[in-house]
């Protein structure tokens, strides 16, 4: 006697409810097996962070009693900055160092971030372009310093503009390799299929170069911390360079360390936060390095 379609299509449930709970049973075990691996890994780096950060203070210490008499020992430095981060002149050169920072890195990623990507992309754009970029690009930022004063009236739009120039011809020339980098059989399909200028440019040329424009955005934020520390020595009477050279001509020593430190920790925060926005926009990429 056959089966009735009632008891077949019974049967082919139960199947499909084993199938189903066999995939998530193995699914909820490689990814508890991978979260672990992850937390695991987390640990063992923030354990091998401390240990080399106690390292270097040790090595800090021995160098200020041994060969390097005239630095400041880990202890001395702690304590003179405590006094000088209580002093609103510190904050004061904090927010004009990542004022001048803020504006000129974004202001170059707005204009270099298309023109990169227009120069990858389109070959009479690059060859109008780029005698130009690799002219100005092997000059370095800090030589801008005495033009950019002639330039701008104010001294604060020069040190914004030695900073603009730090991060705009590391973010173009990344977002242009990016774009070159793309296989040009997606752009010949989508012309095929009828997209429009626009529509490449957002669905092939912008996705396709994220990983190398996060990349320049990176790279710019650290010379752009670089320049503006420069400027701020030659040009500045604020911000923290300017607060590192005042502090070395008055023979201050921690507060010049305290400046570097500054100078670090204000660039690291900066990177973790372009790293956590390319985290969140490429996340595709886990996908092939997993």
């Amino acid at each position: 006697m056959s089966n009735s379609p009632q008891d077949q299509q019974s049967k082919e449930n139960i199947v499909t409810s084993h199938m189903r709970a066999s995939v998530k049973a193995r699914y909820e075990e490689v990814y508890l097996k991978r979260s672990q691996e992850q937390k695991r890994l987390k640990r063992s780096q923030v354990i091998t962070g401390i240990l080399g950060g106690v390292a270097f203070v040790i090595f800090w210490h021995i160098c200020s009693q041994t060969i390097m008499s005239k630095l400041p020992s880990p202890w001395d430095t702690l304590v003179q900055s405590i006094k000088t981060v209580m002093d609103p002149w510190y904050y004061k050169s904090v927010y004009h160092s990542l004022f001048r920072v803020l504006l000129g890195f974004c202001t170059a990623s707005a204009i270099a971030i298309p023109l990169g990507l227009t120069m990858g992309w389109n070959r009479i754009v690059r060859d109008l372009t780029m005698p130009g970029f690799e002219l100005f690009r092997s000059v370095p930022p800090v030589a801008w310093v005495p033009l950019s004063i002639i330039i701008f009236a104010q001294m604060e739009y020069s040190i914004v503009f030695i900073t603009f120039t730090g991060a705009f011809f590391v973010v173009a020339l990344n977002a242009k390799l990016g774009a070159e980098s793309i296989d040009q059989s997606l752009f010949r399909a989508a012309w095929c299929l009828g997209a429009n200028p626009r529509q490449v440019f957002r669905h092939i040329l912008l996705p396709g170069s994220l990983p190398s424009i996060f990349m320049g955005l990176a790279l710019g934020m650290g010379i752009a911390w670089q320049t503006v520390v420069a400027a701020e020595m030659i040009a500045g009477q604020y911000g923290l360079g300017y607060l590192a050279w005042e502090s070395y001509s008055l023979i201050r020593f921690p507060e010049v360390i305290l400046a570097m430190a500054s100078i670090g920790v204000l660039g690291y925060v900066c990177s973790a936060i372009l790293r956590g926005i390319a985290n969140k926009y490429l996340a595709w990429r886990k996908v092939y390095t997993a």
